[in-house]
């Protein structure tokens, strides 16, 4: 059999599918965010309005290498996460969620803006030292 038979027998993604990627890019975008760093402040649990419990907490990340490192802070909101009273200061963790970009005028009158995520999901890589839990834990 010749090559050229052979892939024609292959299977084909039909019409419908490449145009539809092709034509409404708006199906594919995409504002996710994966974050390995520490929590460097505790985090603040409050009841939002419709009962469900809404936890705050910043995540910071290091990159670079000697000289070259910089720390970055990362804003974080969690709605109805299970078990946020496990997530504590120190903890290593791997963080997934959403960005969002909220401005607002200071007292400056100034506009400001303020990128925050959105968590999906977090997983707790290591525990800060004397804690005495396992590692690898999710929350």
């Amino acid at each position: 059999m010749s090559l050229l038979r052979s892939l024609n027998r292959l299977p084909r993604h039909p019409a419908s599918v490449i145009r539809q990627f092709s034509t409404t890019p708006s199906r594919l975008d995409i504002s996710r965010v994966q974050v390995i760093g520490r929590i460097g402040t505790e985090p603040e649990i409050s009841q939002a309005s419709n009962g469900s419990s809404v936890t705050k907490y910043a995540v910071a990340s290091t990159i670079g290498f000697g000289d070259k490192q910089s720390t970055q802070w990362h804003k974080v909101i969690a709605f109805g996460y299970p078990s946020p009273e496990r997530l504590t200061k120190g903890c290593r963790v791997f963080l997934e969620g959403d960005l969002q970009l909220g401005v607002y005028e200071g007292e400056d009158g100034k506009k400001h803006t303020n990128v925050t995520i959105k968590q999906r999901s977090v997983s707790i890589l290591q525990r800060p030292q004397g804690s005495g839990e396992g590692e690898g834990q999710s929350a």
